[in-house]
């Protein structure tokens, strides 16, 4: 290969060949449908029993697991050729910008790649290799970074453990050309780089949620209906008018989603908004998501005239609510919380790198579990955020206001009388309570003492020195209602709880009504 060859290329017709490959394995998946529906189900479901009925329930079952495997081999193949029109489009780039490394071998190592691929896939084929767990080993493959053909673009990408400042600088860097490749290319990488501008992270997250949703039965049930919620969040758009940007998602974990309201690199006023215990990607592409566009709105009532954009971050693992298990009494521990700081300090790092010469006002709001991820974070150098809120708190990691980067004087507190969560007690106290009754009996077995909370000193404590503001007191008849009531309208605006919140956004922090400390 030379350089007018790579020049003439047409990556474009791979794409096709992908997609062709891609109509087919669709094709073949709705036939798997019909014939398990019209043929397997029918011979399991007939009462038939026997040597007879057991062998023809085993045939079955292995012609079940050739289709199967057969339509993932398929989108491996429609995968591979994906991935090879990227990588061929990258060179493209690379030998059109002068990169560091020729066009040409990058070319000629993405080609090798493939043929490998393709080869492998071909003789495992023909090797009668076609069985679900051959086939789902190299779905694997598709996304291990140790893969060639994974590992030559990667290597185009800033090294592991970059700054977000230093990611800003290398996108600014690329030609454009190489950006649209590599978002073509890694949407998975490009769009989860802190540091890039919040469209082009969008375009990036959108092209991956696609993609994902395109394979839907290679996720777990949650992770799908969770995407599909975001999707469709995201479809529905702004009520305001302007657009919803996919910021960040992921397949990892729980899954991982960060929708904004209204575009961070233009706004004034920025506010990153963490949800705590039992939040999932549904959530964050459900109610979560509402909640953020109402702390836009609220900021925006504000009359200053200054624009406002608002975001749910889901990046970690909030802990589950599962009632009474194990796992729910994870809640009682720290370790998800200070994962997701080290996350959410860099995420909120990257925004300031995306707009360098005039950041905006950040505003970090955490309810429940979620105000500990953003006590954590704000406590950390570097913490790219001016003001915080905590809300329904269990504690935020520390004893006072002052530990925050962002001074005493810019922590805002909010807890309704009747939320339970503002008066948990210790640690042990809960997880112990969590494992003879669930949450609830945790709940009821409130400290005797209002200073000291699950997580550190209470925030609405005198002694923690943050302004308190004002919010309704809740439902005494109906606690986790209370919990959840923070972000909630009434009939002719926001309630005095969002209101508040939003005063703090728009950066009139001074402005919130004042409720006395506890």
């Amino acid at each position: 290969m030379d350089a007018p060859a790579l020049a003439a290329a047409r990556p474009a017709e791979l794409l096709t060949a992908a997609e062709a490959y891609g109509a087919l394995a669709a094709a073949l998946d709705r036939h798997h449908v019909a014939w398990a529906r019209r043929t397997a189900d029918r011979v399991r479901g007939s009462g038939w029993q026997g040597r007879a009925a057991d062998l023809a329930g085993a045939a079955a079952d292995r012609a079940a697991g050739r289709l199967q495997a057969a339509w993932m081999e398929l989108t491996l193949v429609q995968e591979t050729l994906r991935q090879a029109a990227e990588a061929f489009r990258v060179a493209q780039a690379a030998q059109q910008g002068g990169g560091p490394e020729g066009g040409v071998a990058q070319a000629e190592r993405a080609d090798a790649a493939v043929a490998e691929r393709l080869d492998a896939l071909a003789a495992a084929a023909r090797a009668g290799g076609l069985t679900p767990a051959a086939a789902m080993a190299g779905m694997v493959r598709l996304s291990d970074p140790r893969e060639p053909l994974n590992a030559r673009l990667r290597a185009l990408l800033p090294p592991l453990g970059a700054s977000p400042a230093q990611v800003a600088a290398w996108w600014r860097g690329l030609p454009p050309g190489a950006r649209a490749a590599l978002t073509e290319g890694r949407p998975e990488l490009v769009g989860a780089l802190d540091g890039l501008p919040a469209r082009d992270r969008d375009r990036a997250n959108r092209l991956q949620l696609a993609r994902l949703l395109e394979h839907p039965d290679t996720l777990s049930g949650p992770l799908r209906e969770g995407l599909r919620a975001v999707a469709q969040k995201l479809a529905a758009g702004d009520p305001a008018g302007g657009d919803v940007l996919l910021l960040a998602l992921g397949a990892e974990g729980q899954g991982r989603a960060v929708l904004s309201y209204g575009d961070p690199d233009t706004a004034d006023d920025v506010a990153v908004y963490v949800p705590g215990f039992g939040t999932g990607l549904a959530n964050a592409g459900g109610g979560d998501a509402d909640r953020a566009e109402r702390i836009r709105t609220a900021a925006e009532r504000c009359g200053t005239g200054r624009t406002a954009a608002a975001m749910v971050w889901l990046g970690y693992d909030a802990p589950p609510n599962e009632g009474l298990s194990l796992r729910s009494a994870q809640v009682a521990g720290d370790a998800r919380a200070r994962a997701g700081a080290e996350d959410l300090n860099r995420f909120l790092g990257g925004l300031r790198a995306a707009r360098p010469e005039e950041p905006a006002h950040v505003t970090a709001v955490g309810h429940s579990y979620g105000s500990l991820v953003v006590g954590l974070a704000a406590r950390q150098d570097g913490a790219g955020v001016d003001d915080v809120v905590l809300v329904g708190s269990p504690g935020a990691g520390v004893e006072r206001a002052d530990q925050l980067r962002v001074g005493s004087g810019h922590v805002y507190v909010g807890v309704a009388d009747h939320d339970p969560v503002g008066r948990l007690p210790d640690g042990a106290d809960v997880a112990g309570g969590m494992l003879l009754g669930g949450l609830p009996v945790a709940v009821a077995r409130q400290a005797s003492g209002p200073d000291e909370l699950w997580f550190g000193r209470d925030p609405a404590d005198a002694g923690f020195g943050a302004h308190r503001f004002e919010v309704a007191p809740g439902d005494r008849g109906n606690a986790f209602a209370s919990h959840s009531a923070y972000f909630d309208t009434a009939a002719d605006g926001p309630s005095a709880s969002l209101a508040n919140i939003g005063r703090v956004v728009a950066g009139r922090g001074a402005e919130t009504t004042p409720a006395p400390p506890r």
